[in-house]
């Protein structure tokens, strides 16, 4: 968007370019199609923004979900495939599915370990019914002093997952239909982190190995499962950071895509991002200059998740030469900038870029939609609708 020229209609408010949007569904349509595609839910949140890319992407599957309620959210608004990424004890929630399945709708739970795959079967033997699994592998390359992935699978090695089926044969109320193998550390690390320029070769280095490791170790996986009596219908894989990588593997069905769409900061500073545009973000407006080179938004916070570092902060894109205070940050209310050039006047406007995709609708109830640089409308996220999931 022309930043620089527009108005927006409320500040601070958060802002979705549909212009940009539609280039990064189309761009991730032709990095993805050839396999089918599940967006992953946590980074859009938003219903109608979930609808939206739905309807524009031929080879859609279904939502990836973050949590058993979601789950029975999303079912009642209408999706009726969707793989729960997150391993669950929410049994009222899990519960609150079983009716969507029972009229044909796809739900699918993750596991990784027997306590969990217990709890699922338990359930189906009360209710009558079976539940859907899917075995979650943990991708990363663990190695003799260091750990280049995420900690959270148990499930790392084929023997790891022989004996877990083993102790599941008794159970009658549950069926293994899918199997996720998500390479974190190939599709979610920048390569390129503030302030680390010199990690940039070991990043790029380490994920070239990591790819190599974990695909003998994926297909082995699947391989063993649809030769012994769980053939897998599903096999996924993602995300946005690996689009290349991944759909290229003989066994995966499908992928997992989420922040491409929005294309928060965090991802700019990946290679395998190029050629995406900004399209969600939140502006705030300038109401204090308390010294010649220093003014004051109102609003703040976003910072993201995850290990704390310079990544994590949202990006100002307008105007040029402002800069965030290091000693305060982004404010809880407000948010003092240094202007190295002109500052801007108050009542002018902050466009920013947050790091993380779907963490942005937390903090709105509306994304303000804009087409041809001028506002067109809004849609509810999550929070707009009552909505706050974990």
């Amino acid at each position: 968007m022309d930043f620089a020229h527009i108005t927006p209609p409320v500040s601070p408010s958060a802002w979705l370019d549909l212009d940009a949007l539609d280039a990064n569904i189309e761009r991730v349509n032709q990095m993805t199609a050839k396999v089918r595609l599940r967006i992953a839910s946590k980074s859009i949140r938003s219903i109608e923004a979930l609808h939206y890319i739905r309807e524009r992407t031929p080879h859609f599957v279904g939502i990836m979900s973050y949590s058993a309620a979601e789950s029975a959210y999303l079912l009642a608004q209408g999706f009726d495939d969707i793989l729960c990424a997150y391993p669950s004890i929410d049994t009222a929630s899990i519960i609150q599915t079983l009716p969507f399945v029972a009229q044909g709708a796809s739900m699918v739970w993750m596991v990784d370990r027997l306590e969990q795959w217990r709890l699922l079967d338990e359930i189906g033997r009360q209710h009558g019914v079976v539940l859907s699994v899917c075995l979650d592998i943990n991708m990363s390359m663990p190695l003799p002093k260091l750990y280049f992935g995420t900690k959270r699978s148990s499930l790392i090695t084929l023997s790891q997952v022989q004996d877990l089926i083993n102790h599941t044969k008794t159970m009658s109320h549950t069926k293994l239909v899918g199997l996720m193998g998500y390479e974190g550390q190939i599709a979610g690390l920048p390569e390129h982190l503030p302030d680390k320029a010199m990690l940039t070769p070991i990043i790029r280095l380490l994920k070239s190995f990591s790819k190599k490791q974990l695909a003998t170790r994926r297909q082995d996986i699947v391989h063993w499962l649809n030769q012994n009596g769980h053939p897998l219908t599903i096999v996924n894989g993602g995300g946005s950071g690996s689009m290349a990588f991944t759909t290229s593997q003989p066994e995966i069905t499908e992928i997992t895509v989420g922040s491409a769409y929005y294309y928060p900061a965090l991802f700019g500073y990946m290679d395998s991002m190029a050629g995406f545009r900004p399209a969600a973000g939140f502006v705030l407006p300038v109401t204090r200059h308390p010294e010649d080179t220093v003014i004051v938004a109102h609003g703040g916070g976003l910072v993201a998740s995850g290990a704390m570092g310079r990544d994590k902060l949202p990006k100002i894109i307008h105007p040029p030469q402002l800069e965030i205070l290091t000693d305060e940050g982004f404010g809880e209310v407000q948010t003092p900038l240094i202007a190295k050039g002109s500052p801007p006047s108050i009542g002018s406007h902050i466009w920013l870029q947050h790091a993380k995709a779907g963490e942005l609708c937390e903090r709105f109830n509306d994304l303000i939609t804009y087409r041809n640089n001028q506002p067109i409308g809004h849609i509810r996220t999550y929070r707009g609708e009552g909505q706050c999931f974990h």
